[in-house]
């Protein structure tokens, strides 16, 4: 099951990251640039949806313990 989240959550943050990076060059930044600011936006993303997913994972399962 946990393979299976983080795989999942891997292609999320490539796809995401590839995105990202399209929009920043669309908007006129260089590749190397572009590819550096996507890491920072992506890796913040990533790190909120993972906070609510282990809350989401941990509130379930107290309320399934009780």
């Amino acid at each position: 099951m946990m393979t299976m989240t983080k795989d999942f959550m891997s292609k999320e943050r490539k796809s995401l990251f590839r995105s990202i990076t399209r929009q920043y060059m669309q908007e006129g930044y260089d590749v190397r640039e572009a590819k550096r600011l996507a890491k920072r936006e992506v890796d913040d993303i990533m790190s909120d949806r993972e906070n609510f997913m282990d809350n989401l994972i941990r509130d379930t399962w107290e309320d399934i313990d009780e």
